[in-house]
């Protein structure tokens, strides 16, 4: 009695041992930034009651402007170069560069946001497009103004 009692139990904590490996390889997967935008689109849909026919021009319309903003930010990949930099070890030049750059994709997402504010206007309330537009705390702003367990600082420490 006490062998199957024992192997049962062994069993269970290798059935729930490997379900968790399986979970730990599924959060590892690719970030995806269409379904991460989609996903937001939906509930910012639902968050502002438009019917079927309003959420799915919501919808697209959303991703078309995101893309766009994206694009406006980052017309050729340059991404990739500002995370190859040594913030630590860069020139006086470098850096004033650098930042221009950042000014000059900010100020063409800027344009992006006012050439579709007025599209937005013509399917929702300026209050329903404020929350495009507008940040809101809990998506991309997580932790900022807030504190968290330890106060806010480093995680682990």
């Amino acid at each position: 009695m006490k062998t199957r009692i024992f192997i049962a139990a062994a069993m269970l904590c290798l059935v729930s041992f490997s379900a968790s490996a399986q979970d730990g390889n599924n959060r590892r997967q690719r970030f995806d930034r269409a379904e991460m935008l989609q996903r937001f689109a939906d509930r910012l849909s639902q968050q502002m009651n438009l019917s079927e026919e309003k959420s799915a021009t919501f919808k697209v319309l959303y991703m078309d402007y995101q893309m766009a903003r994206q694009n406006a930010a980052n017309p050729k990949g340059e991404n990739e170069q500002q995370e190859n930099v040594d913030m630590k070890n860069l020139t006086d030049q470098q850096a004033s560069e650098l930042v221009q750059k950042h000014f000059a994709a900010q100020e063409a997402q800027l344009k992006v946001d006012r050439d579709y504010y007025p599209k937005f206007l013509e399917i929702l309330t300026p209050a329903q497009a404020a929350q495009v537009f507008l940040p809101q705390r809990g998506m991309g702003q997580r932790g900022q103004g807030q504190r968290g367990r330890n106060g806010g600082g480093r995680q682990g420490f």
